[in-house]
């Protein structure tokens, strides 16, 4: 049975990226601060307590392939949003969101690759629209997750030779409780956004989950180092 490591993939697009594996037939090891919501899902999963932004040398990653194994897909999830514009970030802020967005998952890549230069693998990071385009008053989290892009395609030119594979995803607007609890304050807006996209409507977590595992499996054996927008064509709308 393969063994898939999702960070974050206890809540949210997370939950719903542990459930996608799990329905695949990989035994899941979540990584995340809380269980969560990952006792509503059945099948081989496991729980590892941690805050990967604390974990500098992702050991957390060295204990899971220790007690499992190689691990088939690893899947950068965990994340963090700040809605601030630039000349209100602190210092502290944007360490904040550097630290959980980018050395987090560089450290986990890193590791990852240090630990399956025999077996081979796959990575996928989670990017975000923000990684493709500007996003208002989000100037800290668009740097994060533009340099999540860059790592991405940086990890797939070092680890081809080791058999392991790395792309990312940028989900656009999904359809949660979080978003619709926030634009119901907003219809405007949520017209707006719903006008850009060409296909005029949110996505699922499902649709996140479906191109991550696609791209971790081995119907995507030959694509390494893209970065795949899950938005319904937002960031080509008009």
């Amino acid at each position: 049975m393969p063994v898939a490591v999702i960070t974050g993939g206890n809540k949210g697009l997370g939950l719903s990226q542990t459930k996608r594996f799990l329905d695949a037939g990989y035994e899941v090891c979540v990584v995340a601060r809380s269980r969560g919501d990952v006792g509503t899902l059945d099948g081989p999963l496991h729980f590892i307590e941690c805050d990967v932004a604390q974990d500098r040398n992702a050991d957390w990653l060295g204990s899971i392939h220790a007690n499992h194994g190689p691990v088939a897909a690893l899947v950068n999830n965990a994340g963090v949003h700040l809605k601030k514009p630039i000349w209100d970030v602190a210092p502290e802020e944007l360490d904040h969101v550097l630290d959980i967005n980018v050395r987090a998952m560089f450290a986990a890549c890193g590791r990852y690759v240090a630990l399956h230069k025999e077996s081979g693998g796959a990575i996928v990071n989670v990017a975000s629209m923000g990684g493709i385009m500007a996003l208002p008053s989000a100037a800290a989290y668009v740097t994060a997750k533009t340099a999540v892009v860059g790592l991405t395609r940086s990890v797939a030119v070092d680890a081809a030779q080791f058999g392991i594979r790395c792309n990312a995803v940028s989900p656009g607007f999904i359809e949660t409780d979080m978003t619709r609890a926030i634009l119901a304050k907003d219809p405007a807006r949520r017209d707006k956004i719903e006008g850009r996209i060409p296909t005029h409507k949110f996505g699922t977590p499902d649709d996140v989950a479906n191109s991550i595992y696609y791209l971790a499996s081995d119907q995507a054996a030959y694509i390494n180092g893209v970065n795949l927008p899950v938005d319904g064509g937002y960031a080509i709308g008009f």
